[in-house]
């Protein structure tokens, strides 16, 4: 899909963006319908174990995604920079900052076997549930249970993003973090990666509709920043220790907002 010809003039250029936009997230929906209704059903009588099963579900998703941003970075929407991406992760707890409704969209389109956590409106539709639960993405609906289920995914190797502000980042207001992620860092001893994620001029964020298209190409930043480790903690010491780890990490993605990327 191609973008629109420049020597359009702007407003047409823009009504053609708007327009791309519904049909890319118009076939979003179909699409995920699609693949839950029909290949959903020929995986699961495909030969191997459940694991198999799960890394193909994950991998159709990874592809259905890649296919979607790919879409709109042809279109002139929007282009993708990362810098300091990693080649392999493994069992990798992957920490973004959360700008725009399209981050968890590109991380996995990024990053092979990587899941997140989906509400629960998402886990139980009937059109999408079935693929995201057989591709091991964790229903946030009990919190221990989410942080269980979350240590067993970068156990099996899994990768896992989760957004440690819990919800949409608000433009020009400091970061602030809930403890989870650090709990789950010291539970589990999982490697922590911090990714900061800038998009200018924004799109789609939080109470933004997909119509609301800049005119001007937006651009995804992905800054794949130093690796956090963080030894798994007893139990009776994880409540200080995440304190401790919630700072430290609010800490580096405040020096990378101001261009500092040092490990």
């Amino acid at each position: 899909m191609a973008a629109p010809p420049s020597h359009l003039p702007p407003r047409l250029r823009q009504a053609g963006k708007i327009l791309t936009s519904g049909i890319l997230f118009t076939l979003l929906g179909v699409g995920g319908c699609l693949c839950t209704l029909l290949i959903r059903p020929v995986l699961a009588v495909m030969p191997g174990g459940q694991e198999a099963r799960r890394r193909r579900a994950a991998r159709i998703i990874r592809r259905f995604f890649r296919l979607f941003v790919f879409g709109l970075e042809a279109s002139g929407i929007l282009k993708v920079v990362t810098q300091g991406q990693p080649p392999v992760l493994k069992g990798t707890l992957i920490l973004a900052n959360h700008p725009s409704y399209l981050d968890i969209v590109i991380l996995i389109a990024l990053l092979p076997d990587t899941v997140c956590v989906v509400k629960e409106a998402v886990w139980n539709n009937p059109f999408f549930g079935p693929l995201v639960r057989a591709a091991g993405f964790i229903n946030n609906q009990d919190p221990e249970r989410v942080l269980e289920h979350c240590g067993l995914a970068l156990a099996s190797g899994r990768n896992l993003v989760i957004f440690p502000e819990g919800g949409r980042t608000r433009v020009g207001q400091p970061l602030k973090f809930k403890r989870g992620p650090a709990h789950l860092a010291l539970r589990t001893g999982a490697p922590i990666l911090p990714v900061r994620v800038s998009v200018d001029p924004p799109l789609l964020a939080k109470g933004d509709r997909w119509y609301m298209v800049p005119a001007p190409t937006c651009t995804f930043r992905f800054v794949f920043d130093a690796w956090v480790h963080a030894a798994a903690a007893p139990e009776q010491d994880r409540p200080r220790e995440a304190r401790a780890l919630t700072r430290l990490l609010e800490s580096r993605f405040h020096e990378e907002s101001h261009g500092s990327h040092d490990a």
